[in-house]
């Protein structure tokens, strides 16, 4: 459902509790997808929001990535923000860090396949490899459409042997392939341990809000189906309850937030 038709009803739903969790993915969602992911960056009226938001009371903002750690940090550059990276495998919670323990023989098969694929996608221009350490992503957004087939068949039989192992997962995104160690977490876990130890924190309820746009966020908006959920674009379909059509509408939407909260 489009959110705009049905501002009433979140308006009811903001008043539920006084504490509220905004959790927020980036590439997509508060910037657009760019040529390469290093290209992205926040414009300043968009941090200038964020920070705007983390400053009210009872107010608690989380940014929740497929990028590193690291990465997304230095992106969103503001402190008192809960942090989220690599799907969700590490993360930084109120200034303690987090890493979800990932088997050094996962670790090692993942990085077995990252040096198989570097030297498939040598072969390709416009397709490269993003390292994030517990995960990497294939791209191949300024790709020969042509090509795709072939790089597909490749990253196929690369990949085979090790999903058929149970050792990695392979979640097609934008132009993207993530590849992930198979392991019983993922960003609806992690989400769900930022609004438990919100809740710990608090003592109460909180009232939640997530804003995302990738396949992966998927997970977060089926465990929290009773929450306000939202994907941003305007093709797939999807398990949130509501849609914003891009990254302007998304700002306008925080915007509204930080008037109404």
């Amino acid at each position: 459902m489009d959110l705009w038709k049905d501002l009433d009803k979140i308006t009811a739903f903001f008043k539920k509790s006084p504490v509220k969790i905004i959790m927020l993915d980036f590439d997509g969602t508060l910037t657009p997808i760019v040529k390469s992911p290093k290209e992205a960056k926040l414009s300043i009226g968009t941090r200038h929001l964020l920070q705007k938001l983390c400053q009210k009371p009872n107010l608690y903002l989380a940014i929740v990535s497929g990028r590193e750690l690291k990465d997304i940090k230095k992106k969103i550059g503001l402190p008192n923000i809960i942090y989220g990276g690599n799907h969700g495998l590490e993360g930084e919670i109120l200034g303690e860090k987090y890493s979800f323990p990932i088997p050094q023989k996962t670790l090692a098969v993942l990085k077995d396949i990252r040096e198989q694929l570097n030297k498939i996608t040598n072969q390709f221009e416009g397709i490269f490899i993003e390292d994030k350490r517990l995960t990497f992503s294939l791209h191949y957004r300024l790709a020969d459409k042509q090509q795709m087939p072939k790089v597909k068949l490749l990253l196929q039989e690369t990949i085979k042997p090790y999903v058929k192992k149970g050792l990695i997962s392979v979640v097609a995104g934008k132009m993207v392939f993530d590849i992930r160690p198979k392991v019983n977490w993922d960003k609806g876990s992690f989400a769900k341990l930022v609004t438990d130890q919100m809740y710990t924190q608090t003592k109460i309820p909180p009232v939640i809000i997530y804003i995302a746009d990738d396949t992966t966020d998927e997970d977060v908006f089926r465990r929290f189906n009773k929450e306000i959920t939202i994907k941003v674009g305007k093709d797939q379909q999807s398990s949130a309850k509501y849609s914003l059509k891009n990254t302007k509408e998304v700002f306008k939407f925080l915007e509204w937030m930080a008037m109404n909260s």
